[in-house]
């Protein structure tokens, strides 16, 4: 691949957090109005991406090959099943016990677990801009989703401890997503993960169990939107990783509590309320100052990244 574009990184990063923001509110509609549990969800979700997927790389066939099948696969086996499956029901269960906001606030705890692997495992220099960055972010987050409102959040140790594995799920999506084999163009890491994911839970759930929700109309139309988004917000963020590492991408896609809180004002009618317009301008402060500090510190210290 080319010469890292770091902004496009972002960029892309951030539209990956407009999808997933998308997918969380149609997952919402979806518990409200059916009583899809979200294993099943997860099974549909994936499935429909799949083959949405597939038409769309008919005419890019090269997607569909794997230079090093046997090393290739080593790979992309576990990426599929652990961090993207992973990903996906851990953050849908966590939606249900806790709710949304509590379960995006869990969730993007996940930058805190990214820069702990990368440091520990990969020896990365740890950075007084990432770090400060990171914690900015977080506490962005927080107030977007209310934590410091009196009795805003109430969430059960089970919720909770779903919201650490979602955390979880997602930093290990960043970090194999970030540091698997250069080879594998993204678009084939998306398309055999999802691959991978689906089979998975078709042999988990059955294949009649996962197209059950598709029988009704309103729901399969939610269902296959949230396919188009689950497409397009996996695979910005794995083409976002070929230029920024996980821990920025990952702190990037915070701005999906803002999205959806924007999407939920625009389409519903719902008020802006301080602690969107708040926690939304720390978030994007952050990412802005990591961005600015990462050109700063690339003077001071060597690039790991």
């Amino acid at each position: 691949m080319g010469a890292k574009k770091p902004l496009f990184g972002y960029a892309l990063a951030a539209l990956a957090a407009l999808g997933w923001a998308a997918g969380g509110l149609i997952s919402q509609e979806l518990y409200r109005i059916s009583t899809i549990d979200p294993a099943t969800l997860t099974g549909v979700r994936t499935t429909c991406a799949f083959l949405i997927l597939t038409v769309l790389l008919v005419f890019r066939r090269k997607s569909f090959v794997l230079k090093h099948p046997r090393r290739d696969l080593t790979f992309l086996v576990p990426f599929g099943i652990i961090a993207m499956a992973g990903m996906n029901f851990t953050y849908l269960q966590s939606i249900q016990l806790s709710g949304v906001a509590p379960a995006i606030l869990m969730e993007y705890m996940a930058p805190i677990f990214t820069l702990s692997v990368a440091v520990v495992l990969f020896k990365q220099k740890l950075r007084p801009g990432i770090l400060f960055g990171v914690a900015f972010a977080i506490f962005g987050c927080a107030v977007v989703v209310g934590v410091f409102n009196h009795g805003a959040l109430t969430v059960s140790l089970r919720g909770v401890a779903w919201g650490v594995a979602s955390a979880i799920a997602f930093g290990l999506y960043g970090i194999m997503g970030d540091k698997g084999p250069a080879e594998i163009d993204p678009v084939s890491m998306l398309y055999y993960g999802f691959l991978f994911s689906m089979l998975l839970w078709n042999i988990i759930l059955g294949p009649a169990r996962v197209i059950a929700p598709l029988m009704h109309t309103k729901t399969a139309v939610l269902i296959l939107v949230m396919g188009c988004t689950t497409v397009f917000s996996f695979g910005a963020f794995l083409v976002a990783l070929r230029h920024i590492d996980a821990t920025r991408a990952s702190v990037t896609a915070m701005l999906e509590p803002v999205a959806a809180g924007l999407a939920a004002a625009i389409l519903f009618g719902q008020q802006l309320t301080h602690n969107l317009i708040i926690g939304g301008l720390i978030v994007i402060g952050a990412i802005a100052f990591i961005q600015i500090s990462e050109r700063r510190d690339v003077h001071r210290f060597p690039r790991e990244d």
